[in-house]
């Protein structure tokens, strides 16, 4: 489980573990001002390794301005990091319980410090280091 959150976005990512082919049954729950909910979708281990990647760069650039996008193979998620040289993330998100160009999708920002980023790296590197 990850926890994914800061001013304004509560969001909890679940895994299974992977199947033979490396995808991960992922579950979403969320929590935005106005809105509560969650779905289901799908997320291949070397994604989320490409994610652990976004969250790292972050990390090495503070005190810097940096900007980052990750979003999965089936677009069901997207964040959109824009990191300040005093510290600050503000995150665009997209969710979907389909792919965006096919369904309803719930969007905003948040904002959080970049001492957030270690949390969420060692939450996501857990993801991947579970035994399989």
């Amino acid at each position: 489980m990850m926890e994914f959150s800061g001013h304004g976005l509560v969001c909890e990512i679940g895994f299974s573990m992977p199947d033979v082919e490396g995808w991960m049954h992922t579950t979403v729950s969320l929590k935005a001002p106005s809105f509560e909910g969650g779905f289901s979708c799908t997320i291949e281990v070397e994604e989320w390794k490409g994610f652990v990647q976004v969250l790292r760069k972050l990390d090495s650039t503070a005190g810097e301005k940096a900007d980052a996008v990750w979003v999965n193979m089936e677009e069901n998620i997207e964040f959109s990091f824009s990191a300040n040289p005093r510290g600050a993330l503000e995150i665009s998100y997209r969710f979907s319980p389909d792919c965006f160009s096919l369904g309803p999708t719930l969007s905003g920002t948040f904002e959080a410090d970049q001492t957030f980023l270690r949390r969420w790296i060692t939450e996501a590197e857990a993801v991947l280091s579970r035994d399989h």
